[in-house]
Formats: structure tokens, sequence, C-alpha cells
């Protein structure tokens, strides 16, 4: 937000202060220049013509120059040079200062109005002069190109011509020869050589000139030693050192300066500043209210505060976003400090301010990729399956991206084989189910490459993979192909596909690579979870009965139906022992935890029970041996357990339960009870516990429903409603069998489906043991 002190940027509201080089008089030739207030016209009496470029008047004008004892001649010598040698009107010759700005030492025949308007150029200016010195080249230019952005200049109405000569030594510019011409056409290689050689010879010689002038002659030469006046330059010249590697770091850096004079509520802004700001330099008029009015609405309360702070404290510093005049928002942050008058009072405030919008930006898309990448690690350490993963992909991932379909295929022995897609129509998924078997596919093809493909186009994607077998579903436009690897190898690989064709930013691919990992991760854990669950719902299953024995004058149904949450298995069973009187005992029960381990103990448990029926034990001494059995297993874990005899013709029903819950009971007509067998504590509690028995009758017709608690403990429901809710279908059931046909009789297998069906279980929560027992109705 400021000019720099000694170069006030025009338009500020302090008038600018002329600057020169160039004092007093400056003899060329026999005329006498006169001084003006910005810079020195050498118009002169008379001038010796070099010629145009000729040997002779060459060697004249190199040993003019040469002879020069002051850079005050040396610089008017060289413009006049320059205009007769090649019969310019006008011209001047700027100096770099040590801050970096070109500042006008002298000038001939050049209209007064222009030299006003640019006593100093900023080093980052775009006029030619600025672009000559700072890229250290010759610079032609038209008038007319200056005439559309400064058209108050009258002056340059006419069709004239620019060159501006940079003065070089080595690698340093020590400033700019400008020549005006009226004409428009090239130089003659003639003319351009004499410039060069005008530009050249004057830069070395005005080196060397400065030197002697500022600090004396060099050690060995006759003449003064350096004495303090000598030391207070050096010193000068250090500092002005400083603020020119400052002044192209800040033009490097695109920083602007402002300064503010507090007392008159003034401001200088330089040229970047007003260019951050959106404004045209030419055309900024450096009022307080425009300042305040570009910034953002929202941002001005704590910008004003941050200056009322910094009042006090000395130093300001405010983050803050302007609206540019076309309606661009940009954010800036401005840096500066207080300078106090000597009554102590804030009087001016200097400072910085530079563009930190793709910062921000940047910032703001890091904390977006890390907040999904929370999301997604989120979504998926809650899956433990290759299902719970596919749907936590389609819940998260897909809506996140802008995608609209996904397939996953896993490695199994050197084959990409499909494990789910969601998005696809039928003919796609056939395709995607044979897709692996190509040789050259693109999902071998990203996991050759170890990255991920992009195809932003369908074009694009079928340019490199032309077969039919290989086409992409009509509507999918982009796709995008993830290779899976984890520690231990291939994983597999995931397609996620777009209706729109899309250009893949960096941030897609940061995004995409993100993905993959935990992707792949998360399938690989997944899949050791899947082969453990497998082996020991297989242990599971070796332990149930894998039939149930006929028993006659009753129909029998059982189900099992393991939790699909958490890795382990549970401990619920069934099992039927029918006796050698023709009836049998029925037993459910379930054993404390979900682990290896309680399937263990659920499986001696269970044997232990069928060994002690076997030698004929009944209901209420078979619960009591089992509790003894689980006694002296010394295991921490307890069993709940109900136990039904159920009598071969009579129906008659002797039932005792262990902390289990009570059965049901439904009458033919649907008339559904909870049977009020006594409860006492769980097995393995105490190693003498009795059980009490309940009698009861089963009707021809009606059934018995055991259960273990699976069934009916929800999270979305009360242990009463869901009670209710089963009872429900249990009696529905019951109406339906008791008026089906002779021809269609009712199959209690179905009760048992519908009873672990979606409808009264909750998927995965708890595995569910159910036992049916109806005794037939009479012919």
């Amino acid at each position: 937000m400021s000019g720099t002190p000694s170069a006030p940027t025009r338009g500020s509201a302090s008038a600018p202060a002329s600057t020169s080089r160039t004092t007093g008089t400056t003899t060329t030739g026999t005329g006498t220049d006169t001084t003006t207030g910005t810079g020195t016209d050498t118009t002169t009496g008379t001038s010796t013509s070099t010629g145009t470029g000729t040997g002779p008047a060459m060697r004249d004008a190199v040993i003019r120059l040469l002879n020069c004892p002051d850079s005050e001649t040396l610089l008017a010598t060289a413009l006049d040079i320059g205009l007769v040698g090649i019969r310019a009107e006008a011209g001047a010759v700027y100096l770099a200062e040590d801050d970096g700005w070109m500042r006008l030492a002298v000038y001939k025949g050049m209209e007064k109005e222009i030299m006003d308007r640019f006593p100093a150029v900023a080093p980052d200016s775009s006029l030619p002069l600025a672009v000559a010195v700072r890229e250290q080249r010759p610079v032609h230019g038209l008038a007319e190109d200056l005439l559309g952005r400064y058209p108050d200049l009258d002056a340059l109405n006419v069709p004239i011509d620019f060159v501006v000569m940079p003065l070089l030594v080595d690698n340093r510019c020590l400033g700019g020869l400008i020549v005006r011409f009226a004409r428009t056409s090239a130089l003659s290689p003639e003319d351009d050589q004499l410039l060069t050689m005008v530009a050249d010879v004057c830069a070395h010689r005005l080196e060397h000139l400065l030197v002697l002038e500022r600090f004396g002659p060099p050690a060995g030469i006759p003449g003064p030693g350096p004495d303090s006046a000598d030391r207070e330059e050096l010193a000068r010249r250090t500092r002005h050192s400083r603020r020119t590697r400052l002044e192209l770091a800040m033009s490097g850096g695109n920083v602007g300066a402002f300064e503010w004079d507090i007392p008159t509520d003034t401001i200088i802004w330089d040229e970047r500043l007003i260019r951050l700001f959106g404004f045209d330099p030419e055309k900024f008029d450096a009022h307080v209210h425009t300042f305040l009015d570009a910034i953002h609405p929202s941002d001005r309360p704590a910008m004003e505060r941050a200056v009322q702070s910094s009042l006090v404290s000395g130093e300001y510093h405010s983050i803050h976003r302007v609206i540019r005049p076309d309606g661009a928002i940009r954010w800036l942050e401005a840096k500066g400090t207080i300078e106090r008058t000597p009554e102590g009072d804030p009087g001016l405030m200097v400072g910085v301010a530079w563009d930190i919008t793709e910062q921000r930006e940047r910032a703001a898309r890091r904390e977006a990729r890390r907040e999904f990448v929370l999301r997604v690690t989120s979504a998926f350490a809650a899956a433990l399956t290759t299902e719970d993963i596919i749907g936590a992909m389609t819940g998260t991932v897909l809506p996140e991206l802008g995608a609209h379909a996904m397939a996953i295929h896993l490695e199994r022995d050197g084959r990409l084989l499909l494990a789910g897609a969601v998005g696809y129509p039928p003919e796609t998924l056939e395709r995607l189910q044979l897709i692996g078997t190509e040789d050259d596919n693109p999902m071998a093809e990203a996991l050759r490459v170890g990255q991920p493909l992009f195809f932003g186009s369908r074009e694009a994607y079928l340019r490199r993979f032309p077969g039919a077998r290989l086409r992409p579903a009509d509507h999918h436009h982009a796709l995008v192909f993830l290779p899976l690897t984890s520690a231990d190898g291939t994983v597999g690989t995931c397609l996620i596909s777009f209706d729109e064709p899309r250009e893949f930013s960096p941030d897609d691919q940061l995004v995409a690579a993100a993905v993959s990992g935990i992707l792949a991760q998360s399938l690989a854990r997944a899949r050791l979870s899947d082969v453990f669950r497998a082996r020991m719902t297989e242990l599971q299953e070796l332990m149930m009965p894998r039939t149930l024995p006929r028993l006659p004058g009753f129909e029998v149904a059982a189900r099992y139906l393991p939790a699909s949450e958490g890795m382990q298995v549970g401990g619920d069973w069934f099992d039927m022992m029918p006796r050698e009187d023709g009836g049998a005992s029925f037993v459910i029960g379930d054993v404390q935890g979900h682990s290896a381990q309680a399937a263990g103990v659920m499986g001696q448990l269970r044997t232990a029970l069928r060994a002690h029926a076997s030698d004929g034990y009944r209901a209420e001494h078979l619960m009591a041996r089992g509790n003894q059995t689980l006694w002296g297993l010394d295991t921490d874990r307890f069993a709940t357990c109900c136990i039904a005899d159920v009598s071969p013709r009579a129906g008659h029903l002797q039932i005792v339960r262990a902390g289990h819950p009570s059965p049901l009971q439904s009458e033919p007509d649907g008339t559904v009870h909870e049977l009020a067998v006594p409860g006492t504590v769980p097995l393995g509690y105490a190693p003498d516990d009795r059980y009490p028995v309940f009698h009861g009758q089963l009707r021809p017709g009606a059934a018995l429903l055991l259960f273990t608690d699976g069934l009916v403990d929800r999270p979305d429901r009360s242990y009463d409603e869901a009670v209710g809710a089963v009872s429900a279908a249990f009696g529905q059931w019951m109406k339906k069998a008791q008026n089906s046909g002779p021809d269609k009789p009712a199959d209690l297998e179905e009760l048992a489906d519908i009873l672990v069906s979606d409808a009264f279980t909750h998927p995965g929560y708890d595995d569910v043991a159910v036992l049916l027992i109806r005794r037939e109705p009479q012919p």
C-alpha cells in the first residue's frame, strides 16, 4: 500500500517531488545549458556533428566521451552525440539509483510536460525505459503505444519512434539512453552501431567517474584521502544497496509498499500495490476512501480494529479480502510499523502488502483433502467385510468425488475377479466380470505402473483400450483406475466412473492416491477378516447338528444366523436329542461373548448335554448336569439355556430355563403367549443351582418357539416391542397354517426363514438361533 518515499507514485495524495541528479549548469561544446525543475536541458548553441557512423566520426565520438572530466559533462556529451549522429530530435538519460528507480539526469529537445510527468520510473514499470534497464536490452517503441496510456500528452500526437539503450557495465545496468526521432522506420545498421557504441562507452566512463566523484581516487593515486564525509557517503551507499536488494526482492515477490501519513490521512502506494488492488496506476486517486471501499465488507471491521491496535502497539498486521473493480476477490496480507512524531503521537505508518490468495486456496484444498481422508478413513475403519467397504465407497467416496459408479476387483490366484459394483447396467457388469481375463486391460496396466490411470474423456480411454470387451458403459465419459496394493502384495483394483468428461487436477490425483492407499489397506484387512470369519463359521457349523432327526407327530425347524459385525463368532447353539420313549429334549443356548473361545465353550457344553441326555436325564436334571459341566470347565464365561422336553403322544411339555428368554407358544388360531417359565441365573454361577420345571401342553396344531436373545435384542426398539413383533409374525403364520388345505400344507421352514429375516433381526448385530416345534394338527 505505499510508494517508495523518495519517489511517490503519480496520483498520490501528495505532490510528487521532482528528482534530478543534475543541478546548476552544464557545459557541452560551447553552449550553455539551462537547468529545469526536473532535469538539465542540454540544448546547445553549437554542436559538433559526428556524421552518420563513419569510422573517423566514430573515433572522434569515442575520444570526446573518454575525455569528459565529470559525469554531468559525460551525459550531456553522450546525448548530444547520439542525437546528432542519427539525426534525432530529442532525447534523455536516466540513471538507476540504489533503490532501483530510474531518475532523470539530463534531457535535450524533450517537452517539459513529458519530463514533468516522468521525473522517475519504477523498476517494475511497463515503460520502455524500465523494460530496457530490467532486461538489459535495447527496446524500440512507437509513441502511439504510449499515447493510449497517456492521452493527456499532446506532445505525443506525432508519428515518432523511441529507442532506449541500456547503459551496461558487465552485468550491471547504470541507466538508460532514450533517443526520439520523428519517423517510424527502423534504425539503419550504421545508426544502431553508433547508439550502441555511445551507450557502451558512456556506461564504462560513467562508472569510473562516479567512483572518483563519490570516493576519491583509488589507493596509490595522488589525491585527498577518505575523510569522515567519505565514510558517511560509504555508509549511505551501503544503506541504499540494502534498499536496492529489498526493492528487487519485493519486485520478485510481487510485494507492494505503502505509506500512510496519519495526521493528514494521506496514503501513498507503489505501482505493485495499486495493481494488487486491481486499479489502474495511471488513474488511481490515492484517496483513503478508495482503499476502504475496496476492502470486503465482512473483513472491514477486523481491519479497522487492527489499525486502531497498531496506533497503540506500533505494529500493524491484517489479513483481509479486497474486491477488485472487475469483481474478483483476492486475499491480501499487510504488515507495517508506526513512526511517531517528536511528541510521541502516531505520525507515519510504513508497510508492505502481498497477495496470499493462492496460499489460502492451497491451504483450503489441503484442509479439504485432510477432512476427506479422515472421513474415508473413519468410514473404512468401521467396515470389516468387502461388502461393508463397497458400501462405504458408495456412501462416502463417490459423492465426494462427484462420481456415479464404482467396481472393485480382487486378486485371486493371479486373476482379477469382480468383488462388487454399483452404478453399472447389466451388460457392463458382464464385461466387468470378464475384463480381468483380457491380456491388455486397464486394471492390469494400473497395477503394472503402480499409480492411478486417469482418462478425462471416453475418447481418450478408447484410444488406449479399443477392445469391445473393455468398452465402458455408454453414459460414462471419464474413468479412473486405482491400483490397490498393500505391504503383503496385490489386493486388486478399483474403477471409478463419471457421467461427464472432466479434467483431473493435481488435487484430484492426490485424493485418488489417498483413496487408493486407504482402500487397499481396508480390503486387505477385510480379506483376512473374511477368511477368519469363514473358518470360524465353518467351525461353529461343525458344532451344530447338520440335520434334526424326525419326531413322529411333530414338525421341527431350526435356524442359526451368525453376526456379520465383528471378526469373531458367537456362542449361540441349538440341539434336539431323541429319547427312548419316542419323545425328545430340545435345547437352545447362548455362551457369553463373541469369540473363538465362546464357540469352543459352546461346543463342549453342547457335547456334554448330549452325553447326559443319552444317560436318560430329563429337563431339570439335564440342566443341572450342564451347569456342573460349565462350572468344571474353569472358564470365566457364563451361558444362558432353555430346555424343553416334549412327550411323544400327548404333547406334554416340561421346560426349564437358566437366564434365557422365555419361550413363546402359539395356538392353532394364532393366539400367542409367553410361557411363564420360572427363571434362574445363567449356567456357570454356582455348581449346585437348581432349576424349577414349568409344565405345559402342546395341543394338536399348536407350536413352540425357542430363541436366543439375538432375535429380540435390537438397538432400535425395546425388548417388549421386539417380542411383540415376533409374536405378531408367529401368530399370523399360524393362522395361515390353520387355513391351508391338504393340497398345499403349511411348511414350518417358511416360518423359520421369516423369523431370521431382516424384518425381525438387526443385520449383523448379534447371532440368532431359533428352534420351532409344532404338533401336527389332527386330520
